[in-house]
């Protein structure tokens, strides 16, 4: 019987199966569905509720964790929650959360907006409008055929699943967890693209708030190192599972 190590949490809109060409079938890993996404529930509860459940979900033999984007804050929620459950944590481009009211806010107003898009004009429309941010302007480079296997993967998720994926798990409505980075005793690693400017310099802060932090920069990679960049971040992510 298998006894997986490693948990792995995809972002949003993504899916389990983003981790497959990265890490294959290896035994030691266990690749979830978060909530909302893939035929997961929709989440019902709160940031700190849904983490709860979360790791009423993981096998005892878990003790590490690596998570991307929004499956990076879900894992800073379970380092926040359990710090002594895990031994090390890989965060691949990643917010620990808002530490200033005017900008939880402000990042609220503006998720309230994609959920207005996800419940009145379906799910399609918010999946072609969500890949036109500047986040992503890096990705526009890569072949047609990689772009369109990320649509087809948004587009299996349900637009209610995603909508109260927002509206409850959302950046705003995430506690900080700045603080438990600062007094995580476990190894932890840091992910980010070097094109990602906006995760990059919080990546560096984390660095500097701990400076024990292995930070690894891919160079003129932007914010999804795993559809831009998967073998290099296999090769990365081999050595941490």
């Amino acid at each position: 019987m298998n006894t997986p190590r490693c948990l792995l949490l995809h972002g949003f809109t993504g899916s389990r199966q983003d981790w497959q060409p990265l890490v294959g079938n290896h035994s030691a890993v266990l690749a979830l569905a978060l909530p909302g996404h893939d035929h997961q529930p929709a989440p019902l509860g709160d940031f700190s509720h849904e983490i709860n459940l979360l790791l009423q979900r993981l096998p005892p033999s878990i003790d590490r964790v690596i998570g991307y984007s929004f499956g990076g804050r879900m894992a800073l929620g379970l380092l926040h929650t359990a710090p002594a459950r895990f031994r090390a944590a890989t965060i691949i481009a990643a917010h620990p959360g808002l530490t200033d009211a005017a900008q939880r806010e402000q990042r609220r107003h503006a998720d309230q907006l994609w959920i207005k898009q996800l419940r009145s004009e379906g799910l399609a429309a918010f999946v072609d409008n969500w890949a036109q941010q500047p986040l992503f302007t890096t990705q526009r480079h890569l072949p047609p055929a990689v772009l369109a296997r990320q649509r087809a993967g948004r587009l299996q998720h349900q637009a209610e699943g995603l909508a109260s994926c927002l509206e409850r798990l959302g950046l705003a409505e995430m506690p900080s967890t700045w603080a438990t980075l600062a007094q995580f005793s476990g190894q932890l690693h840091w992910l980010v693209g070097g094109a990602d400017q906006k995760f990059l310099e919080l990546a560096q802060q984390v660095l500097h708030l701990r400076p024990a932090t292995t930070l690894r920069i891919f160079d003129g990679i932007g914010h999804n190192p795993l559809l831009e960049a998967p073998e290099k971040l296999a090769e990365v992510l081999r050595s941490f599972i």
